[in-house]
């Protein structure tokens, strides 16, 4: 008993002078967790990015799909309107083709999209309820930017509000006169126009139709934002053709606005559409010049913009692209097709 006595004593003893974790132990193994936490980070946010260049692919995809689908109905493909109160997107209209009946239904074509005087403007009570609902599939999941805008065409006193898109039709080249889409471009869509896969002379897996671009601010801004990818520089009412819009942008400007993507149901130059006259992912703003101009395509994905074809595909163009070849591209009937590869 007495060595058992002994035993005991002595197992306590060693059990409450155990030895635990000293500082300096426990600094070393929060830096190893950190130094894996710093390892894998990237490689998460990848990882995420690469699924949300994927939705936005898909979506691409449902758009693309959407045009072949009208264009059998009508032999035709839409068109955008001649006024610019009821110039109606594209995307508006192939909505029925992407299995959005319910929301076409909420459009009065009929009705113009707003209506008033040029500081008096207010969405039109038939067209109210459409162009404030949310679109995803015009919609890029890697852009973060708020989609609601209550500054341009509407009246925001009265909680009026569009929402955004991401995906814009071409409407050609933007060379020479093909930046105003107020006559005939060399591009697919324009005002009044009615292209048919006939008028495709360059071939439709060499034409773009569609591309993404990044909502702007929503704001108006007297200087030039921090955040200018996103912004459009009003340049006047020159005459320019082919210009170097970064020495345009780098000059004096009437004003910048965050409208770029306003409104899906707007087919206006800045709203939908876009053209292929700069590189994607351009390191300056767009430029509008008479309410229309140079609008690039863009997107936050690392290193290009995702693209629609006329055939219906959907690929990743990269910002090292060659300009003639992207310009070209834009254009559905200069029967030069460009050596190489999107």
């Amino acid at each position: 008993m007495l060595f058992y006595k002994f035993a005991c004593t002595d197992r306590a003893s060693q059990s409450s002078h155990r030895r635990g974790f000293t500082l300096v132990e426990l600094l070393v193994v929060i830096a190893i967790i950190g130094i894996l936490v710093g390892l894998l980070l990237p490689a998460v946010q990848s990882a995420r990015e690469a699924a949300r260049r994927m939705s936005c692919s898909n979506n691409q995809k449902q758009c693309a799909l959407a045009l072949q689908n009208y264009h059998s109905t009508f032999k035709r493909f839409p068109g955008i309107g001649t006024q610019s109160e009821s110039a109606f997107s594209v995307l508006a209209q192939i909505l029925p083709y992407a299995e959005n009946s319910q929301l076409t239904n909420l459009i009065d074509f009929e009705s113009p999209i707003y209506h008033g005087g040029y500081f008096s403007r207010s969405i039109h009570p038939n067209n109210e309820k459409a162009a404030g609902t949310l679109v995803p599939m015009f919609r890029c999941p890697s852009d973060p930017q708020d989609d609601r805008f209550s500054e341009f065409d509407c009246d925001a006193s009265a909680g009026q509000f569009y929402r955004g898109t991401n995906m814009t039709v071409s409407t050609g080249s933007g060379r020479d006169d093909a930046w105003d889409m107020r006559s005939k471009t060399d591009g697919l869509f324009y005002y009044g126009s009615r292209s048919r896969f006939r008028d495709i002379l360059d071939g439709t897996s060499h034409t773009v139709v569609m591309a993404e671009t990044l909502l702007g601010d929503g704001a108006t801004h007297t200087t030039r934002p921090v955040r200018d990818d996103a912004a459009v520089a009003w340049v006047g009412h020159g005459a320019a053709t082919n210009p170097n819009v970064e020495s345009l942008t780098e000059g004096p400007v009437w004003g910048w606005y965050g409208y770029r993507g306003y409104a899906w149901i707007s087919g206006k130059s800045y709203s939908s559409t876009f053209n292929t006259y700069l590189p994607p992912n351009p390191k300056h703003p767009d430029v509008c010049q008479l309410a229309y101009g140079w609008f690039s395509s863009r997107s936050h994905h690392s290193g290009g913009v995702n693209v629609a074809l006329a055939d219906g595909s959907v690929r990743f163009v990269t910002e090292s692209v060659n300009l003639d070849l992207w310009q070209r591209a834009g254009a559905i009937a200069d029967l030069e097709v460009a050596d190489g590869e999107l």
